[in-house]
């Protein structure tokens, strides 16, 4: 197989495992009430949802019988999740010559050049500027980064949200139905005043 039909099957093989993913994270999605701000600066509130974040190169290092530890090169979707109130985490899903990879990259805040500073999603006050900028509970502002496995940093690629909704389904069971699919957003808060101070900002083109 040529170099063009690998990268190919790599990437066709992607699309059908992040179609599944999805699935499979609607299926475990728990509530967690938050405020979107949408492009047209209105401040929206949400219950269940996920933000894609963009598809990335990246390289991992991961260990297999016989091998040892090797490093991979896969193609990874990531998305932004919550996990309770004032809480989330980014998964990375992939495709890679080996199969399936996936990652739990941090979150960084960036001012001043460096890897910055890695944080957790309860100390911050609000994402905004279509995802690229955050502002932390205790004043602090910088560039809102993904803090690749193994060193580095990710671009995100601007915010595009998908919100579910509970509706009873053909037998009375509770299940989650996509309302929004990847709507570009400018920021989020878990509080509406975050949300408004988010609206408030300065967007770049």
């Amino acid at each position: 197989m040529n170099r063009l039909a690998q990268t190919s099957a790599v990437f066709a093989a992607l699309l059908v495992f992040a179609a599944g993913a999805v699935f499979a994270q609607t299926k475990g999605m728990i509530e967690s009430k938050a405020w979107y701000v949408g492009s047209d600066k209105k401040v929206q509130e949400m219950s269940y949802w996920r933000i894609y974040l963009g598809d990335y190169d990246v390289k991992l290092k991961r260990n297999y019988p016989g091998e040892g530890q090797i490093e991979l090169s896969a193609g990874m979707n990531f998305q932004l999740f919550p996990a309770g109130p004032s809480k989330g985490f980014i998964e990375g899903n992939g495709q890679s010559i080996k199969g399936k990879v996936s990652s739990l990259p941090g979150m960084r805040i960036v001012s001043g050049g460096g890897e910055g500073e890695e944080i957790k999603m309860d100390v911050i006050d609000y994402i905004y500027d279509y995802g690229t900028k955050v502002a932390l509970k205790d004043g602090r502002k910088g560039d809102f980064m993904i803090g690749a496995e193994g060193g580095g940093l990710l671009e995100v690629k601007r915010f595009q949200l998908s919100v579910y909704k509970k509706e009873k389904g053909k037998f009375g069971e509770e299940e989650l139905k996509e309302v929004t699919d990847r709507l570009p957003i400018i920021g989020i808060s878990f509080t509406k005043e975050g949300a408004t101070r988010a609206a408030a900002e300065a967007t770049s083109d």
